[in-house]
């Protein structure tokens, strides 16, 4: 997936990174059935790359929207992330608040933005977050961006 999205980036105006990527992955691959045997087995994980950040590196003028599925300190984290990231928008949500998360119809989000918005919603369809989400895209695309070190620095 990190390779397709840094090969497609080039061609849009607006990339929304929704896909839920797995922060870690095993180490090590086998090519063959793990045997049980009387020993404990420890399975060793390695960091994935870092889709959010590394199209941040390349996004210019681009519209950058990322989520960050959470489950503790859902704003600080999701403030850390939009500056961390370079992104425009993060849409954070507490994936063990009831209506809210993986495998539901709904959905709960904070919509982060790089001028300082807060915008809570309430459980809603996932559907109407995703019209929600384009709705702070296209107010984003109205508001003059500010250089990224004068965004960081708190002026």
């Amino acid at each position: 997936m990190h390779h397709s999205v840094l090969e497609h980036f080039s061609a849009c105006s607006i990339a929304i990174l929704a896909a839920a990527v797995a922060d870690y992955r095993p180490a090590e691959r086998h090519a063959v059935k793990i045997k049980r045997t009387r020993s404990p087995l420890t399975l060793s994980f390695e960091a994935t790359r870092d889709i959010l950040a590394d199209v941040a590196r390349v996004k210019g003028d681009r519209i950058l929207v990322g989520f960050a599925a959470e489950t503790d300190h859902v704003a600080e984290n999701a403030r850390k992330k939009l500056s961390a990231k370079n992104a425009d928008l993060i849409v954070a949500n507490d994936v063990s608040a009831e209506g809210a998360g993986f495998d539901l119809e709904t959905n709960v989000v904070t919509l982060f933005s790089r001028d300082n918005r807060e915008l809570a919603l309430p459980r809603m369809t996932k559907r109407e977050v995703a019209q929600r989400i384009l709705d702070e895209v296209l107010r984003l695309r109205a508001v003059p961006r500010l250089a990224p070190a004068a965004r960081h620095s708190g002026d």
